[in-house]
């Protein structure tokens, strides 16, 4: 008799390779059955009884059913529990091949030439995950990126050695950048690189209660509220915007800002 936290347990590795709830039960009951008929396992399950044949029709799918027929009878059994080890095994070789490949389609892709359209793009991205997405896409910057932050922990979300890494990688991209933060231990790290970094760094004292950045590259601008319980990410893919940004509010601070060595 398999017991409660068992069977919760089972319910969960199940939906791992794609099963519902319902999925589960039938799963179970036909391997505890043996071979058996959908009209059966519609009789112990108590559940209609197509909507038990559409559960056994996805599970065959799935590899963990399959049908036996006996004169014009249809039976279904379950597959072994060995059946879970061959799907990873699959699955892993598949991935193997996929990771072959990836590098290789990426470049391809990036190839394409995009249609520029006039037509505005707006993405909201939060916490983490969406920080690190919006820097990812950063690195399709075509010149330059530039950056505007006026909280003196802006990386303490994603950490000093993400960024050090994001620094790196858009050095090796070809791509330069122009950054001014507010006064701070890691605008002092970062500037030690700048060469490195390709980084142009400047220092400017500011407000910092809005705890908020903005980045810019291509046609695109990056807003981030970096307030702890209100973390997201604003991205505006628009040309007009993107050169106000530019020309408007980054050039100004630009000009007043002071190169870290002047400090």
């Amino acid at each position: 008799m398999i017991s409660n936290p068992d069977q919760l347990r089972i319910n969960a590795f199940l939906k791992r390779f794609g099963c519902n709830r319902s999925e589960c039960l039938t799963y179970i009951e036909a391997l505890k059955t043996g071979t058996t008929t959908v009209q059966e396992l519609s009789r112990i399950l108590k559940r209609n009884r197509i909507s038990v044949y559409y559960n056994v029709q996805q599970l065959i799918e799935k590899g963990l059913l399959f049908e036996v027929r006996k004169g014009k009878r249809a039976f279904i059994s379950a597959a072994n529990s060995d059946i879970f080890q061959n799907i990873i095994e699959k699955r892993y070789t598949e991935l193997k091949s996929l990771q072959t490949d990836v590098e290789y389609i990426t470049k391809l892709l990036n190839t394409i030439p995009i249609i520029k359209s006039d037509t505005t793009v707006v993405k909201l991205y939060e916490e983490t995950v969406g920080f690190k997405k919006m820097l990812e896409e950063s690195l399709q910057a075509e010149n330059e990126i530039v950056v505007f932050s006026n909280s003196p922990v802006f990386w303490i979300m994603l950490g000093e050695e993400y960024y050090e890494q994001y620094f790196a990688k858009k050095a090796a991209l070809g791509i330069s950048s122009r950054v001014i933060l507010p006064p701070c231990a890691f605008a002092n790290k970062l500037n030690e690189k700048k060469e490195q970094y390709k980084i142009d760094l400047r220092i400017l004292q500011q407000n910092q209660e809005s705890e908020s950045e903005f980045y810019l590259w291509n046609n695109t601008l990056a807003i981030k509220s970096l307030k702890e319980d209100k973390r997201s990410c604003t991205i505006i893919e628009n040309i007009g915007i993107a050169q106000f940004f530019r020309d408007n509010i980054f050039g100004p601070f630009w000009e007043n800002a002071k190169p870290i060595e002047k400090i």
